[in-house]
């Protein structure tokens, strides 16, 4: 809760719904308490417990990095397990209001790992989603791709530029259209409107860009 309330507080995510915000928080951080510990460890989570009930206690639930701190210790108070930080200062917005993307932190290991939410106001849904096509599910993509640019690999460590374009008919489906950190000068875009199928809509090679698909206009 703490985590979510300390989200909202950011501009980007002003307008996202808490519920939304909780729910992605479940899914980046740990929710079961460490079971295995050692006599200080049961020590550092009595004294959390017992701080946690006096915020309780007051229903002090306001963005408080003491009240943080002693939640991430009676979870975790021997650091023994993998667990994770959102900086909110690192979230990009990558559509206004509608995709973000959000930097996690392996406090233990220091590894980052890239999440993305995908809030659909058409049907007030949210998702977790990835931005890089399932190979088993999308095979006319990769081939695609492979067709131009055989030595093509998707980078992970970097965010995508993500954008949409406007819908031209009612039958134009709305497309999120993705274009990945470019390597060297070779890079692809591509399209979907539920991050489970995509489409190859256009390629770089070196200079120059080539659509796979009829051109937009």
């Amino acid at each position: 809760m703490v985590k979510a309330e300390q989200l909202k507080t950011y501009p980007h995510l002003a307008d996202v719904k808490p519920v939304v915000l909780y729910n992605f928080v479940k899914k980046v951080n740990p929710q079961n308490p460490t079971k295995k510990l050692d006599e200080r460890g049961k020590e550092l989570r009595r004294t959390a417990e017992l701080s946690l009930d006096q915020y309780f206690k007051n229903k002090n639930f306001q963005n408080n990095d003491v009240l943080l701190y002693n939640l991430e210790t009676y979870v975790d108070p021997s650091q023994g397990e993998y667990f994770t930080k959102v900086d909110a200062e690192k979230i990009k917005q990558l559509v206004p209001k509608e995709f973000f993307g959000f930097a996690s932190l392996n406090k233990k290991t220091k590894e980052e790992t890239n999440y993305y939410l995908w809030v659909d106001k058409k049907n007030d849904k949210f998702k977790i989603v990835d931005i890089v096509p399932n190979e088993k599910e999308n095979a006319k993509f990769y081939a695609s791709v492979k067709q131009y640019l055989p030595k093509y690999k998707f980078e992970r460590k970097y965010m995508p530029t993500v954008k949409k374009e406007p819908k031209l008919t009612k039958q134009t489906k709305d497309f999120f259209y993705i274009m990945p950190f470019e390597q060297n000068k070779d890079n692809i875009e591509y399209k979907t409107d539920d991050f489970e199928t995509f489409i190859l809509s256009q390629v770089k090679e070196g200079e120059a860009w080539i659509g796979v698909e009829k051109p937009r206009k």
